[in-house]
């Protein structure tokens, strides 16, 4: 496998140097268009050169000519003369030969001869700007061909200099790959010893097996019988437990009295007035946390109750003394915890509470879904709630969807004594959110 990766490997650094190869070719064909181009246009500009020279040899012929034809004419004074006494002559044109005067002719010899060389000095100038300009491209090729050689040898050089570190690694695994099948031929000779044995050991493997299953049935059923034995005997004891449990908290309530009746004073609301003379009708004893005074036309009457809770008790001091009577509701025992009150005395408040400080009814169905648990592992509990009304001597179902119903309170039939209403909706629920939601 590593010498086929290798050879992927080669297979692409050749791919790459094709690649470069045929970029050097284009390149190269770019460069043979660019020096055909550039030696067209040094035949343009040598054909120009030549036709500037051309031009500079006839202008400079012409002035030549006229010089010899100029020097070569005589004018005597004598025919001079009649001309200019019988005629009035110009220095331009003479009328009566009908040709220019010598001094004009000169004139514009002259005139013509510095044209041509001011012609001649502007072609000089544009030759030398475009042997310039030539020995200027020519560098710039020069420069071109250089570069792309040298880029081409440093790709190749590159891709010479890699395929050498491939194959060198591609030599390397070869060699650990044959010192591996070296050392491998011992543990081959290892392994087809030990398949052999294990090989008997197969042939052997049913008895042995069965030997085997049999002593660990007995074991087995030897550890589960012990086992049942053990939870048979702790669960005879935590029954036991749990009855004397359950019989020293009905104890501990039936001394505190299966029904009880606390007092709760509430504070002092701008509903009752304000000024010094606003004052608490209700006092308490000191000394006694169940006695409670009432001043009453003068005089003072004192009740007696199983607790009485001040104005500044919290709503968890309250909880306290009612608490134990959800483990007696688990237990199988009927609770009913109630408030009773003249309006504004603080039941709803002391019975439902604040999302922030809740009351004794969130309070008790806390406790009992914690209580049930921390007792699932053992027993199974199924928790179910319904609401009724009794108002104006009718029973009204608060959940059911015909609210005007007529319902009835009877005893139960299997001889508990129980009460329960017939046909009273029931929601089953798993959390406090579910009876809050109910």
């Amino acid at each position: 496998r590593e010498a086929e990766e290798t050879r992927a490997k080669l297979a692409e650094l050749e791919l790459e140097v094709q690649q470069k190869t045929n970029r050097l070719a284009e390149v190269e064909l770019r460069l043979k268009d660019s020096l055909a181009e550039r030696a067209e246009e040094e035949e343009r500009l040598s054909r120009r050169l030549r036709d500037s020279q051309e031009t500079i040899a006839s202008l400079k012929s012409q002035p030549q000519q006229i010089k010899v034809s100029t020097t070569g004419l005589s004018i005597s004074p004598g025919w001079g003369r009649p001309f200019g006494c019988c005629f009035p002559s110009t220095p331009q044109y003479t009328p009566i030969s009908g040709c220019f005067s010598p001094q004009y002719i000169i004139k514009t010899v002259e005139q013509q001869l510095q044209s041509s060389q001011k012609t001649a000095a502007q072609l000089r100038a544009q030759i030398m700007m475009y042997e310039a300009e030539l020995e200027r491209a020519h560098g710039q090729m020069l420069e071109e061909m250089q570069a792309m050689e040298e880029e081409k040898n440093r790709a190749i050089e590159e891709a010479f200099s890699r395929a050498q570190v491939e194959m060198k690694a591609v030599h390397e695994n070869l060699a650990g790959v044959r010192t591996n099948l070296r050392t491998l031929q011992p543990a081959l000779r290892t392994l087809t010893h030990d398949y052999n044995s294990l090989k008997r050991q197969v042939r052997d493997f049913p008895l042995l097996l069965q030997e085997t299953l049999r002593s660990a049935r007995a074991e087995i059923g030897q550890a589960i019988e012990e086992v049942h034995s053990t939870n048979r005997e702790l669960l005879r004891k935590y029954r036991r437990e749990l009855q004397l449990r359950k019989k020293c908290h009905n104890e501990l309530v039936r001394l505190k009295g299966n029904i009880r009746v606390f007092g709760r004073v509430r504070p002092i609301t701008k509903e009752d007035g304000e000024g010094p003379e606003v004052a608490n009708a209700v006092t308490f004893d000191a000394d006694n946390d169940a006695v409670l005074h009432l001043l009453h036309k003068g005089k003072q009457v004192s009740f007696e109750l199983d607790k009485v809770f001040p104005p500044q008790a919290s709503q968890e001091e309250v909880f306290q003394e009612v608490q134990a009577l959800v483990t007696s509701c688990i237990d199988g025992y009927n609770v009913c915890i109630f408030a009773y009150g003249q309006t504004g005395a603080g039941k709803t408040y002391t019975m439902e509470g604040t999302a922030a400080n809740p009351g004794i009814n969130q309070r008790a169905l806390q406790l009992l879904f914690s209580e049930v648990r921390g007792k699932a592992a053992d027993w199974d509990y199924t928790i179910s709630v319904s609401a009724a009304e009794i108002y104006n001597e009718t029973l009204r179902d608060l959940l059911g969807k015909e609210p005007q119903e007529k319902l009835e309170i009877k005893l139960c039939p299997d001889g508990s004594g129980q009460l329960y209403v017939p046909g009273l909706t029931e929601f089953r629920v798993q959390s406090v959110e579910d009876i809050n939601k109910v």
